[in-house]
């Protein structure tokens, strides 16, 4: 095929005019015989070519699912013409050719003119109508009327126009001319190849195209559009038709880069400042341009690395990215978590995910917006008192969210631990209201090695207990010696059972209430119960005793090898301590009920000792007191929750800080 000079055109050009219409007949009846023996062949090296088309409104009526299914990969469309033409095919051929799969583009036919900012008003009117993106075909200015400019004028008008455009968008758009024109009209110029603008080259019926400009500054064509007669199936006039330089086109569509918005830095580059209430976050760029990219943190924040394309470049500042395809690139960001120890005490902290392990590391950075949990934990002379800073409250977990530098501070105090029956610890039985008590109400106990010891003196002394239904058996000692073993099982409650000793000798003596957990068949439990004392003729109602002891249970993991426990309601265990609080480590399990925290007379909180499964606790009763003498007290209340099979409070040490 012959191309002629001046008439060779995108979209097989189609004449506007009469002069034009005549020209090309003339030309055509030229060369007629010469197309009827002279069929161009598909240019050379076909397979490593991607096959296209490129369109205009003279096409006509195109079944865009015929075309897609022939070996047509991609079409490129007249968009517009000079400063305000929009080719009427523009919209419904992209429309309908995307749907069909085919990889789209668009090109401007340039009206080129001296009038003052006219190649930026093409192309400010060329890319408001193609609308072009990412995946596209890279845009077009087709170049093929000289407009009277001389070759600077005409060079001046494309550079421009071409600027235009990637100002807009940031894409190189192609050039597309015939070889003879460029020669001509652009005097040969290798600019725009050495300024890395693509060449589409128009030349008909050759083998392969004459490149200008030294084959392109040595990078030859990028398309190549081959003939302006191609048929396709789906349209029905003559077509041009075209090849990619390549076998996979990707290297001839727009790319784009986005960039994911991280908390804590911006991320720059050209045409790109994403983070910190910028939202440059995309862009488009030519294939295979190297974009530089740059991670900035925030005031007090830490760069830690890149993600998404930019992985590679791990935890550098900055990193390459050669555009290809669609991109993505995120960053993260951090800010530091610190940990300061305070008080008399010693212990740990420690975080998840880890980095804090204080005291070693006491300053780990996280990224911004996750969520970091901070456990203290003391050594076995302290106690965690509590939390200050990013931290609040007394609970030995505490979860931070990293928005900003946190620091949090961690107090532990050295601790006296004060086993069950150590110094300024008691006991007392529980209490049941009765109006034929003595006093209107006794004291009892039910788990064998409960015990209650009172004080007297004289010769004789008389207990009296209750007899009934749910009582069981009971020893009674003085001064160490055992005097009585008795049975309160009775069918029906009777108080004042009389229990008297004499010949004991003047002088102190104690009494002492053992309950030994057994009983008679016919007894529905083994409580014993104690109403009142009397010596010295004076009866002492519903009387405290001296010393009170709730049953032990043996237990390896216990403190001393076992605790104590009490299920009695108004029971009660209790310490005098010097300190500014105190915990308690205690038993819980599924047959554990609820205590009332009474701290210097005053009711401080309830607490449940219920668990699914038997562990041992540590339990906050009071805490921030003024350095002094206190008084905490544990009261049975003798219920529980729905899940519990039983009141049991167990007392294995406290803990004073």
């Amino acid at each position: 095929m012959v191309v002629f000079m001046g008439v060779t055109g995108v979209g097989a050009r189609r004449p506007t005019t009469g002069a034009e219409r005549m020209r090309i007949a003339i030309a055509c009846v030229t060369v007629f015989t010469a197309i009827l023996l002279t069929v161009p062949a598909p240019p050379a090296a076909a397979a490593t070519r991607v096959p296209g088309i490129d369109v205009s409104m003279w096409q006509g009526d195109v079944d865009w699912a015929a075309v897609a299914s022939t070996s047509t990969r991609f079409a490129i469309m007249r968009a517009t013409r000079g400063h305000d033409y929009v080719d009427p095919r523009y919209a419904e051929y992209l429309a309908e050719a995307s749907a069909n799969g085919l990889v789209v583009g668009a090109y401007h036919r340039a009206k080129a003119s001296l009038a003052a900012g006219d190649p930026r008003a093409e192309a400010n009117h060329f890319v408001d109508v193609a609308q072009i993106d990412a995946g596209d075909v890279l845009p077009v200015l087709d170049i093929e009327e000289h407009g009277g400019l001389t070759v600077p004028q005409l060079t001046k008008w494309v550079r421009t126009w071409l600027a235009r455009v990637f100002t807009r968008t940031g894409v190189r758009a192609m050039i597309y001319a015939s070889p003879y024109f460029w020669r001509t009209y652009l005097g040969d110029t290798t600019w725009f190849a050495d300024n890395g603008y693509p060449l589409w080259i128009a030349h008909w019926g050759v083998p392969s195209p004459t490149v200008p400009a030294e084959n392109w500054g040595g990078r030859g064509w990028t398309f190549w559009q081959w003939t302006s007669t191609g048929s396709v199936s789906g349209i029905s006039t003559n077509v041009d038709r075209d090849r990619f330089n390549g076998s996979n086109l990707l290297r001839g569509k727009i790319a784009s880069l986005t960039v994911t918005p991280a908390a804590g830095g911006v991320i720059t580059g050209a045409r790109i400042a994403c983070g910190g209430g910028a939202l440059t976050c995309r862009r488009l760029a030519n294939p295979d341009t190297v974009l530089t990219l740059a991670a900035t943190p925030d005031p007090g924040a830490s760069f830690r690395r890149w993600k998404g394309a930019c992985a590679g470049a791990g935890s550098s500042p900055t990193c390459d990215v050669t555009a290809l395809g669609t991109k993505t690139v995120s960053a993260v960001f951090t800010y530091p978590v610190q940990v300061q120890m305070q008080g008399s005490g010693a212990g740990t902290v420690s975080s998840a995910p880890a980095g804090v392990d204080c005291g070693t590391t006491c300053t780990a950075s996280f990224p911004v917006g996750s969520t970091v949990d901070l456990t203290a934990a003391a050594d076995s002379a302290s106690a965690f008192v509590g939390w200050s800073g990013g931290c609040a409250g007394g609970n030995p977990g505490c979860q931070v969210t990293v928005s900003q530098p946190i620091e949090v501070v961690a107090t532990f105090h050295s601790v006296v631990s004060v086993e069950q029956d150590g110094v300024g610890t008691a006991f007392g039985w529980g209490r049941v209201v009765a109006p034929d008590a003595f006093g209107g109400s006794y004291r009892w106990e039910r788990r064998a090695g409960a015990s209650a010891t009172y004080a007297f003196s004289g010769g004789t002394v008389t207990l009296f207990t209750v007899s009934g239904p749910g009582m069981g058996r009971g020893r009674i000692s003085i001064d160490g010696t055992t005097v009585d073993t008795f049975d309160g099982y009775a069918r029906t409650v009777a108080t004042g059972v009389r229990h008297r000793f004499t010949q004991l000798g003047a002088g102190p003596h104690s009494l002492t209430v053992d309950v030994l957990g057994t009983k008679r068949s016919a007894a529905t439990g083994t409580r014993v119960a104690v109403d009142a004392l009397r010596w010295g003729g004076q009866t002492r109602l519903n009387p405290p005793a001296a010393q009170a002891a709730w049953a032990s249970v043996s237990n390896a993991a216990a403190s001393g090898g076992s605790y104590v426990i009490g299920d009695a309601r108004e029971a009660f265990a209790r310490l005098r301590f010097q300190g500014t609080g105190v915990s308690l480590r205690t038993r819980r399990g599924p047959a554990m009920g609820r205590a009332e925290v009474w701290v210097d007379g005053a009711l401080a909180r309830i607490v449940d000792l219920y668990a699914p499964a038997p562990t041992f606790a540590t339990v906050r009763l009071a805490d921030g007191l003024v350095d002094g003498s206190h008084t905490v007290r544990i009261v049975v209340l003798g219920t529980h929750r729905g899940a519990s099979s039983g009141n049991g409070v167990a007392v294995d040490r406290w803990i004073v800080i």
